[in-house]
């Protein structure tokens, strides 16, 4: 079945989608969010009442919201167990890894992001100081767990958990380098030799730099 996917590509969780999908080889049409667009922007804003991406529309014109939801949703329509391991062991895993970046990397990283960039108002210095403590604790849990020798996010296979951190930890660490921790800067490695997030950057760099942050040199 195929679907049309909003997003924008230099969004993470947009690009969290694209991984996705390509990865999956599913046939899709992107929409790309122009917020220049008032008649795209009306559109999105009824399928998107947050206005968050990406934004899954299937065949049947049902829509479905949130990055880890739309995975779900691309995954078993691909025949189901291979962004989302079919053992339920495996799958928590995967969860959990995935919600800890979409979160505690995520979360941080776009209030810091906002912080840098006016957004939030005047930047607020003690605000930036705790969500970078609080990447810095996402950096230590995710080296700690990634210890076990698993060679992806939650094991040895590539899952939603991949899907989810190659886009936002490439652009959290331009904030909070990732320093000696060795079992992420190696699987960060990986997933940036990755082909679908490859041709997700690839998608993204007509964008230019948009990133506060100058690229990250550790």
């Amino acid at each position: 079945m195929s679907f049309t996917l909003w997003y924008h590509p230099y969004s993470g969780y947009g690009q969290k989608a694209a991984v996705a999908a390509y990865e999956l080889g599913l046939p899709f049409d992107l929409r790309v969010v122009d917020h220049t667009d008032a008649a795209l922007m009306a559109e999105f804003a009824r399928l998107s009442p947050f206005g968050k991406m990406p934004v899954l529309v299937d065949g049947e014109g049902r829509v479905f919201n949130e990055s880890s939801i739309v995975i779900e949703w691309m995954d078993r329509h691909a025949g189901g167990g291979r962004l989302i391991p079919a053992d339920p062991d495996a799958a928590l895993e995967t969860r959990l890894i995935d919600r800890i970046v979409d979160t505690y990397v995520g979360g941080p990283m776009n209030r810091l992001v906002f912080n840098r960039l006016g957004r939030a108002g005047t930047p607020n210095p003690v605000a930036m100081e705790q969500d970078s403590a609080e990447l810095a604790r996402a950096w230590d849990w995710l080296e700690h767990r990634l210890s076990d020798g698993r060679e992806w996010g939650a094991g040895q296979t590539f899952t939603l958990a991949d899907c989810a951190a190659a886009p936002l930890i490439t652009y959290a660490r331009r904030l909070v380098p990732f320093g000696d921790r060795v079992h992420l800067r190696a699987w960060h490695q990986r997933l940036m030799a990755r082909p679908s997030f490859r041709r997700a950057l690839d998608d993204a760099a007509p964008y230019g730099d948009l990133m506060p942050a100058p690229p990250a040199e550790d």
